[in-house]
């Protein structure tokens, strides 16, 4: 006889091991945290903010909550910034709570995801991990919702349907009387504000996690390198300490928020810089393929080392990416292993996992990256963590880029010595005595919010402020232009 069996496509069925349930050990800060969010919890819910420094054990507190919810038959949602950080997350969950997790992101085929939906729906699982659609996932019986890196501007979708995942969050708690905890190292400068002001409710945790040390944090000049002759990328400090690193048998990352191996290329003889024809911004040089793209809307053409407006061969290469970081660290140690994580190596499906993977079990020596490789991440063999270039995001037209330089760089230098041993941090940058990089040096979250905060007030900026974005597209240029015109005259005359 003929009979259907549904059978679910799950990427990570073969991932599954023996549940290790084992009690979660809290420090005295920990402890004050969980019992104060787990009240919560149980009597209606709410909003709240744990703060605590890089490897203050933020994890520990949210999954003793999350067994906590299990036990009394509840639903969890647990979020995360981007699909890279999934991949140790979703480890950790899975040896922890077995096939009671489905994860929801991008990175899965649309069956797989389809599979996991209808698991979450049908109450097979218990807690749904993934970025921010995971907000959406059909749980019934929701009893906590987790944000972590909750400042991260991947929350919030720039794409149709428009929505910030923090107010669904929000929303879905209120709706089923839950508790929306937000965690991070760096809370943006909003959400500990009204955490401040009484309007979510305030953890925080100001030491590591059992004998782990902040890391040791040296700030380079790269002017006085520049002057000494030096002109690589890399300082001759940063060098000296990756050598002791390799010496050691430990492991290092580098970050560097630029892929492609020039960033910048321009003509010696007349000044025009090699633009893209759509968005007017600088191409950039990718060394694998020999070619010139533009990163906002994928424009690509070949290098022919000529300049296009004069037909000069004077060509000056300025600027450097992942690709040029990964060349200079494989000329300066020719012993090292070197992984390079950007957009262009972790395309294929599960390429961020099999690189973790591959860095966690020492098969490489030193992890390049962009941002993907600067939060969240808990490698126990990490001493040294190096800032390429701490002014790349720093000088941004956006008025929040002094945040998100100081998020960024706080968050990379957090990865080293998370375990007995101190780690050391250098962070390269012209400007070694910009406020934003002295308090990112001291891991100093609260010295830096205070000063933000004052400049915000100063300038009439968020939280003091919503600013709202009104975007007109169109094929003709300048009946778009006319448009625009003509609704910011309307909305002088309404206001």
């Amino acid at each position: 006889s003929f009979y259907e069996k549904e059978k679910y496509r799950n990427p990570y069925k073969s991932i599954y091991s023996e549940t290790e349930r084992n009690e979660i050990e809290l420090t005295t800060q920990q402890s004050n945290a969980y019992h104060t969010f787990l009240s919560a919890m149980e009597n209606g819910g709410g909003t709240g903010l744990l703060y605590g420094v890089t490897g203050s054990g933020k994890t520990q507190v949210y999954l003793k909550l999350i067994d906590k919810a299990i036990d009394n038959g509840k639903d969890v949602i647990v979020l995360v910034p981007e699909i890279s950080l999934t991949s140790q997350a979703i480890d950790i969950f899975h040896k922890r709570y077995g096939n009671k997790v489905a994860v929801f992101h991008s990175g899965l085929s649309l069956g797989e995801r389809n599979d996991e939906y209808k698991r979450a729906d049908r109450g097979e699982v218990k807690i749904v991990i993934g970025t921010r659609s995971a907000v959406f996932a059909p749980l019934h019986n929701i009893s906590l919702i987790i944000m972590d890196e909750e400042q991260e501007h991947t929350y919030k979708s720039e794409r149709t349907p428009r929505y910030h995942t923090k107010d669904v969050a929000n929303f879905r708690c209120k709706y089923n009387k839950a508790l929306f905890l937000m965690t991070s190292a760096t809370p943006s400068l909003e959400s500990y504000s009204n955490a401040v002001n009484g309007k979510y409710i305030l953890c925080e945790m100001n030491e590591r996690y059992g004998d782990a040390q902040l890391p040791e944090v040296i700030t380079v000049d790269m002017k006085a390198e520049m002057k000494n002759g030096n002109h690589s990328p890399i300082s001759a400090k940063l060098k000296e300490l990756l050598q002791i690193t390799l010496d050691n048998n430990k492991q290092a990352i580098l970050l560097i928020n630029r892929r492609g191996y020039n960033t910048f290329i321009a003509c010696n003889d007349c000044g025009h810089v090699i633009t893209c024809p759509n968005c007017s911004i600088s191409l950039t040089y990718h060394s694998y393929n020999n070619r010139l793209t533009c990163h906002y809307c994928g424009y690509t053409k070949r290098l022919d080392h000529k300049c296009p407006e004069c037909s000069s061969d004077n060509v000056r290469y300025s600027g450097y990416g992942t690709q040029r970081i990964e060349d200079e660290l494989s000329a300066l140690f020719p012993e090292a292993r070197v992984l390079r994580m950007d957009a262009d190596t972790t395309s294929a499906k599960f390429s961020h996992d099999k690189m973790f993977s591959q860095f966690s079990n020492h098969e490489y020596d030193i992890l390049v990256g962009t941002q993907m490789v600067a939060k969240g991440l808990d490698f126990p063999d990490v001493t040294l963590v190096g800032v390429v270039n701490a002014d790349n995001s720093l000088y941004d037209e956006n008025y929040n880029s002094s945040e998100r330089s100081f998020d960024l760089i706080t968050q990379v230098v957090g990865r080293s010595g998370r375990r007995d041993e101190q780690g050391k941090a250098v962070i390269q940058t012209i400007n070694p005595f910009n406020e934003t990089i002295e308090f990112a040096a001291r891991q100093d979250y609260k010295g830096f919010f205070e000063n933000e905060i004052m400049l915000r007030v100063a300038l009439t900026y968020p939280p003091y402020c919503d600013i709202i974005s009104v975007s007109f597209v169109g094929e003709n240029e300048n009946t778009v232009a006319m448009c625009s015109k003509t609704f910011l005259d309307i909305l002088k005359e309404v206001n």
